[in-house]
């Protein structure tokens, strides 16, 4: 926000009590997935959650059923249970596994996999049954595992046409933990208890432990507030312990008290490291538990006390497609003089994302703050008449609002014209459709208008075929083989299609054919700020800049745009300048365009419509180092790409997942899903939830699937 007199002081950073459901739950020291619980969804394979359907009675129990053939369990292998101290040999067996099942058809086999390795063939009974099996070394590895199990036969049950059994219960650990008869009654792991004043406090049972997988920033603290009987211990470790067998760091462990205690534990050795946090409650007396009233990662900063006012003012909304989120960075040139001067006066999201690579459904998502599954353009098609848009939202305000466009498919007939006063499409007819001329168009159609405005200028300069003006490229040659600029977009379908495949000359040639579009979209820019001057407008109006989508210069073997979910296709810039509300500043937390029109509702004392699915990044811009968030990019065959902080997960339509670490792969060359451990799991469970519960999701209620609030839990009985 902009500079302000007070000041206050915040230290809740990662609320844990409320990240339960993502918790992965231990009983005497052994991993359990109880599913017939709705938390167990953290273990279901993201993309494939339709496999299973959770809390379905069968023959007297509770648990998952198996629809069709085939379900698929991510179960994490780490702390005690990390495969480098159970190595398993002749003398001392290692890790293993019980799955507690019933048959719903007869004459019933199932194959058991993990890892895609087979693990073995069980013929099945008509009853209940547990069935054991060794889990050999070769076939586990630290971190989180493939449980598959593959049924012969499959039948009707209830109202689902085919299903093939139904799982109670999955346990791994050592090969003692899982040959001891199973205990004849089994108590809830832990007990939610809401209070009335909105906290919660979590009864945690004897013998039970919750791990949770997060990022914790530098200097911050682990506080716990317990009380009850039996000893409550914590213990820290990381994706290097877990691969190398070395015991978890046990940080606290000390007898329950009748009275609640509070302990702050220092995890600054642990900062800005994804870990594992254990909270273990030990005894053997049946009223052993640990009822805990805190329990969070805490981390003191300074933030603005926020006093701006809200008010209608002017909002310029310049879209940019094809604008990738590196064009700024320190070694591109030619310079962009206009851009670099917004941002150096306003909010900088650095790591922002589009919400698809291609134009319509990105353009939906930020103007309905709608996720494309949810508007339904997330195969290009049409917005539903339900949404309500962000011009729609300002027309109670007295706005006169104006869409200008050099992208034919911002139309009407996709719905992405819904409450605008005035709408064109430029390029008709010869018509000039470069960024100036939608600039001047859009100024021009508001110059007479005495109310507050709102101008959606669109430009899609810097996507092929990438032909700025001559005057642009002077020191430009044409390197052998390299198409003339006003055929660089038969060039990216060559290059699609596998019949060019371009040189290193070629492609700096082609980036810098790109760059002077950027600079054709700089001059644009430097045109808005001229006319928001001379019509007296530009001392408060709200000028925003991002990108709709990027552009491919084969860093992954393809051109264009449209077709991928790697950071050269969605990652964009998003940049908010508000005169005397937003105080200059550099983000660099992941968000996404989801948010944008939360975020100018807020600036402008609009309210947002509960069909809203982002909120305002106003107090993310503030905090200093906020929590993580998830953010999630969609293709229309129903690929997703989920990021939290440095770590992404790419999911393609068959749900098959790859895993970067954007810190030290920014170009996303590496897949470490089998070695990602502690990260996978971190993104892996953010994004089951969110993918699980996408229909309705809302942010300002639920927080993210990184940081859940406590009304996540709460609402899903969890």
């Amino acid at each position: 926000m902009a500079p302000v007199a007070a000041v206050h002081t915040v230290d809740a950073w990662l609320d844990l009590l409320a990240q339960r459901p993502s918790a992965v739950v231990s009983r005497d020291g052994a991993v359990v997935v109880d599913l017939g619980l709705h938390n167990a969804r953290k273990h279901l394979a993201i993309g494939r959650q339709d496999q299973w359907k959770l809390g379905a009675t069968a023959h007297d129990r509770t648990g998952a059923v198996v629809v069709g053939r085939t379900a698929s369990l991510d179960i994490p292998l780490d702390g005690d249970l990390s495969p480098a101290m159970h190595p398993g040999d002749e003398d001392r067996p290692g890790l293993a596994m019980a799955l507690t099942l019933h048959t719903l058809v007869p004459k019933q086999s199932v194959t058991v996999l993990w890892n895609e390795r087979v693990l073995a063939h069980l013929s099945l009974s008509e009853g209940w049954e547990r069935r054991t099996l060794s889990l050999p070394s070769d076939l586990v590895r630290p971190g989180d595992n493939r449980l598959r199990l593959h049924f012969r036969r499959t039948g009707p049950w209830e109202d689902l046409p085919s299903v093939a059994a139904i799982v109670q219960h999955v346990t791994v650990g050592t090969h003692a933990q899982i040959t001891q008869p199973p205990p004849e009654s089994e108590r809830p792991a832990y007990r939610a208890e809401p209070e009335l004043d909105g906290a919660t406090r979590l009864h945690l049972m004897g013998g039970t432990a919750l791990a949770y997988y997060v990022v914790p920033p530098p200097r911050s603290k682990l506080r716990i507030a317990a009380r009850g009987h039996g000893a409550i211990d914590v213990r820290v470790s990381r994706t290097s312990d877990h691969a190398e067998g070395r015991p978890a760091t046990v940080l606290l462990d000390e007898p329950l008290r009748p009275t609640e205690h509070k302990s702050d534990i220092d995890l600054t050795g642990w900062g800005s490291v994804p870990v594992r946090i254990e909270i273990r409650v030990r005894g053997s007396g049946d009223d052993t538990v640990a009822t805990l009233s805190k329990l969070g990662i805490i981390l003191p900063r300074t933030m603005p006390v926020d006093r701006a006012p809200r008010k209608p003012r002017d909002i310029v909304v310049m879209s940019v497609e094809g604008f990738r989120g590196d064009a700024l960075l320190p070694d591109r040139a030619p310079p962009l003089p206009n851009i670099e001067a917004l941002m150096e006066r306003s909010l900088v999201f650095e790591r922002a994302y589009a919400l698809s690579p291609q134009a319509v459904p990105s353009h939906a998502a930020w103007l309905s703050s709608v996720t494309p599954p949810v508007h339904l353009t997330v195969r290009g098609t049409f917005v539903a008449d339900g949404q309500k848009l962000m011009p729609e939202v300002l027309a109670r305000a007295g706005y006169f609002k104006v869409v200008m466009t050099a992208n034919e498919y911002l139309n009407h007939e996709r719905g992405l014209w819904q409450g605008f006063d005035s709408m064109r499409i430029l390029g008709d007819l010869s018509e000039d459709e470069h960024a100036e001329a939608v600039i001047t168009a859009g100024l021009d159609s508001l110059r007479s208008r005495r109310q507050r405005w709102f101008l959606l200028a669109n430009v899609s300069d810097p996507q092929a075929p990438y032909d700025p003006p001559r005057d642009l490229l002077r020191d430009v040659e044409i390197p052998p083989g390299a198409p003339l600029p006003h055929h660089t977009k038969l060039w990216v379908s060559r290059v699609r299609l596998g019949k060019t495949v371009p040189d290193a000359a070629q492609l700096q040639y082609i980036r810098r054919l790109y760059r002077g579009e950027l600079q054709v979209v700089d001059r644009a820019l430097g045109a808005l700020q001229a006319g928001l001057e001379e019509a007296e407008r530009a001392d408060d109006a709200i000028v925003v800049l991002f990108g709709v989508h990027g552009e491919e210069f084969f860093e992954h073997g393809g051109a264009g745009h449209d077709r991928t979910l790697h950071e050269e296709s969605i990652h964009v810039l998003l940049v908010i300048h508000a005169p005397g509300v937003l105080s200059p500043r550099r983000v660099s937390t992941p968000v996404d365009l989801l948010d944008v029109a939360p975020t100018l509702a807020d600036l402008v004392g609009a309210a947002a419509p509960d069909i809203w699915q982002g909120e305002s990044l106003l107090a993310l811009g503030d905090d200093p180092q906020p929590p993580a968030r998830l953010v999630v990019a969609y293709l229309g065959d129903g690929s997703r790409a989920g990021i939290v902080g440095n770590y992404k997960i790419i999911m393609d339509a068959g749900g098959n997942e790859r895993f970067y670490d954007l810190e030290t792969d920014p170009g996303e060359q590496t897949d470490r899903l089998a070695d990602g451990g502690v990260a996978v799991r971190v993104v892996r469970t953010a994004l089951g939830w969110q993918i699980e519960h996408e229909q309705s999701w809302r942010r300002a209620r639920w927080g993210t699937g990184a940081n859940l609030r406590p009304a996540f839990a709460l609402d899903l009985g969890m």
